[in-house]
């Protein structure tokens, strides 16, 4: 229960039937709350008043709060461990926040804050930042991501002086990295974790970092950082040596002499990410196979890394420590998958979209066979997999006999012709319909003695499964493969063979199911949500954006039967009323519905003008036009 997390999004909190009352009343005790797109006003304080000794942590985003409720909810907040204020532009905008007396008012609900993240606010100054961590002196975690950060010593120099205590008078005027360094240098052998993501830091302001007398840092977050060089990097893996996680992904300087400094030096890595750093070869990636201790590495979009880095790196030897591995967008052929497999036995989340040549009916046999706990699966775009492949109802020994290796279940009497005289999509559409048809009879005629393969249905833990844009999957994979009791989130958007008839055998199968993604298929028709909006207790996520069969019979049974829902996109949907979709937003649970904007229609070769229906103004909130 110490790590559930009330999650209030797009909520009315000062209604007078607020869903804070539920937790008021509760006998079980929630030690976490998160406020994304709400508004905190002084109605609330009530709730402060009785639960404020048993929050722990304060999550705002992207909120509408005023200093004065800010300071009331925070002095209630007697025993706070982690406080993130983020995205939150209008509370910083006055510079007036925590003034005066309030820093020692609060010194005692903040003296047991561990974690604080002020990211996302581009308000924030030297004097705003001071005031925060004057009033919390046990910090172990600092987050200034996304933060206008000045890194320019001309700056310093004009707002800090030779021979002044910057800490007796910080500025309002701007956030410089020279006072936050300043004061993480006065409590260095505290701080375990910094994130500076999304900034200007650079190889030098890196090396200042790393080189603070005291600073041993466990987590260091540094993504998308532009200005990163080897000398900062060379730095932090010389005197950071007891970093377990960190991320440089999309830092697009990060090349092979980085890589070999981290694997020389941070032995102990436990979490490493790099993606899209596109100046990484093989040469880097060899050096990989020193990390015994990973769990988590991402090497995905990073062009230059082949097979035969690989092999002399991660996939060097068995590996059962690897447990979490992301290597989408790789150059990489269907062997590289093998490998994979075979040397990663105890993976639990494996993302292999993208890669294109690599992901086929062979390869995913193999990661059926070996990979039984994975709990996460994608292979997004990955269009070789078929039928065949994810139900394991045939061996495939080589690449591109999808005809062959059906023939058994052929009808002997049927003469096919030799020359086909339509075009090459028209040929296509027909190899897809023989090949559901074969895998189908072969489903049906399974008996003990004949062989399968290893089917998608081993997974029984898979909790994520990710199948998007592989168009030769059909109703066959969904009636014999999809047997998920633990799923949760499951994209088969663009997977436009797809029809009613699987989805009814999906849903009683997958009845766990929250996040259901089915964007642009097409063959989708108001039987096949009837099915899922019946069959799916749980659901919270639907997209049908491209649906273009769907009608207003979808939207009445999505009104009728989804108690729970969240999110509804349905864009694209031109025979769904405007109307309707409005009046759907009326479901209590529902706080965004994704629509096509009203306008001017084609019919008879005319535009049809007629003024956009009118949108009650209580719902407005819920909806973003497109």
């Amino acid at each position: 229960m110490k790590n559930k997390v009330v999650v209030f999004y797009k909520t009315g909190l000062n209604d007078e039937n607020s869903p804070l009352d539920i937790f008021e009343n509760s006998s079980v005790i929630y030690y976490n709350y998160e406020f994304n797109e709400v508004e905190i006003s002084s109605k609330l304080n009530g709730f402060w008043d009785q639960m404020g000794d048993t929050i722990k942590t304060v999550k705002l985003q992207n909120s509408d709060v005023c200093e004065k409720v800010f300071v009331y909810m925070l002095e209630k907040c007697a025993y706070l461990e982690a406080l993130a204020v983020q995205s939150c532009k209008e509370l910083f905008m006055s510079g007036r926040l925590l003034e005066g007396k309030t820093v020692g008012l609060l010194s005692n609900s903040l003296e047991n804050l561990k974690i604080l993240s002020l990211s996302g606010n581009q308000y924030l100054t030297d004097a705003l930042f001071d005031r925060f961590v004057s009033a919390a002196p046990s910090l172990e975690e600092l987050n200034l991501s996304g933060c206008s950060l000045q890194f320019h010593l001309g700056l310093v120099k004009k707002f800090y002086p030779p021979n002044i205590d910057i800490f007796q008078n910080p500025s309002e005027s701007v956030l410089t990295f020279y006072f936050v360094w300043q004061f993480i240098k006065s409590r260095a052998k505290y701080f375990k974790r910094l994130l500076f993501s999304n900034t200007l830091i650079d190889g030098s302001a890196l090396k200042l970092l790393s080189e603070t007398e005291n600073l041993q840092l466990l987590s260091l977050e540094v993504h998308s950082c532009d200005q990163l060089t080897n000398t900062g990097f060379l730095a932090l893996t010389t005197h950071q040596t007891t970093l377990r996680e960190l991320d440089v992904s999309l830092c697009t300087r990060v090349t092979d002499q980085t890589l070999v400094h981290i694997c020389k030096s941070l032995v102990n890595l436990e979490y490493l990410n790099i993606q899209r750093c596109r100046a990484v070869t093989d040469l880097g990636i060899a050096e990989l196979e020193k990390l015994k201790k990973l769990k988590f590495l991402n090497i995905s979009e990073c062009e230059l890394i082949t097979k035969d880095g690989l092999k002399k790196g991660i996939f060097n030897e068995q590996n059962e420590i690897l447990e979490e591995l992301d290597v989408h967008s790789l150059n990489l052929d269907q062997a590289a998958i093998i490998m994979l497999s075979e040397t990663l036995p105890n993976l639990k989340s494996l993302n292999v979209s993208f890669c294109f040549n690599a992901v086929t009916d062979v390869s995913i046999q193999v990661i059926f066979k070996n990979q039984v706990l994975l709990h996460t699966l994608k292979m997004s775009h990955c269009d070789k997999v078929s039928d065949a492949g994810l139900t394991g109802m045939r061996k495939v020994e080589a690449e591109g006999d999808d005809e062959a290796s059906m023939s058994d279940y052929d009808e002997p009497d049927v003469v096919r012709p030799r020359i086909h005289l339509g075009s090459r999509a028209e040929e296509e559409i027909v190899r897809d319909a023989r090949r559901k048809r074969d895998v189908m009879r072969m489903c049906e005629k399974l008996t003990t003695n004949s062989f399968t393969g290893y089917s998608l249905a081993r997974m029984k833990g898979l909790r994520e499964l990710d199948v998007s844009s592989c168009n030769k999957i059909t109703d066959v994979s969904l009636t014999y493969a999809f047997n998920f009791k633990e799923m949760i989130k499951l994209n088969l958007s663009r997977c436009q063979q797809i029809t009613h008839e699987g989805l009814e055998h999906l849903v009683k199968n997958c009845r766990s199911i929250e996040y259901f993604n089915l964007t642009d298929c097409y063959n989708l028709t108001d039987e096949a949500v009837k099915e899922i909006v019946t069959g799916l207790p749980r659901l919270q996520h639907l997209e049908l954006r491209g649906c273009n069969q769907l009608t207003d019979r979808s939207l009445e049974a999505v009104r009728s039967h989804c108690e729970k829902l969240k999110f509804l996109d349905v864009q694209g949907c031109r025979f769904m009323s405007p109307e309707l979709a409005c009046a759907i937003g009326s479901l209590p649970t529902l706080h965004t519905v994704l629509m096509s904007k009203p306008g001017p229609y084609i019919t008879d070769g005319l535009k049809n003008r007629s003024s956009a229906p009118a949108f009650l103004p209580a719902l407005m909130r819920k909806f973003r036009l497109h």
